[in-house]
């Protein structure tokens, strides 16, 4: 199951995970993500952000985010997966990221992710990628197993039953 499945990048990605995945991961056009899996593409999504262009997303482009996270709402699982630690948003000064304030960024943050979907963070890049691909591997192998297990299920439910010890009656009127 795990061989075939196939991680999708959205063409817009400027520093893409493709070469960092282990797994296989086609280039195509994406809606509302930047990351997902072939196949899922309305049921899983993650954002990327870096910590520059997160912190403009809290400030300069704050409506065009917020919509696309409205947007998002569609997925069962979105995340907005942040190429940095936690800490890196509780410093006193953004320095030339930003002029906003940490607690301000944080606050937007945690309203965010109560409004919304998770903010999950990978560190650096590298581990970004492994996290991207993991959470995505993760839930197709969860996915799929489910449609087997439903499949399975309505096979056994779709046998033809015969009950013994009971006198079968396909004259039956209706009782009203």
């Amino acid at each position: 199951m795990g061989d075939s499945i196939t991680l999708v990048q959205d063409t817009r990605e400027q520093l893409g995970y493709k070469d960092l995945f282990q797994s296989c991961c086609i280039i195509a056009t994406l809606e509302s993500a930047d990351y997902t899996v072939l196949g899922l593409e309305n049921l899983i999504g993650i954002e990327r952000k870096s910590l520059g262009v997160l912190l403009n997303s809290l400030t300069n482009d704050r409506e065009r985010f917020e919509r696309e996270l409205r947007r998002a709402r569609s997925f069962h699982k979105f995340f907005i997966l942040v190429e940095c630690s936690p800490s890196d948003l509780l410093v006193d000064s953004f320095g030339k990221f930003s002029q906003a304030h940490p607690r301000s960024i944080w606050g937007s943050l945690c309203t965010w992710m109560t409004r919304y979907h998770p903010f999950i963070f990978g560190g650096n890049r590298e581990s970004s990628a492994k996290l991207c691909e993991s959470v995505l591997l993760g839930y197709a192998k969860e996915f799929f197993k489910g449609a087997e297990r439903m499949t399975r299920a309505v096979k056994r439910n779709n046998r033809p039953r015969t009950y013994t010890g009971v006198e079968q009656d396909t004259n039956f009127a209706v009782p009203f």
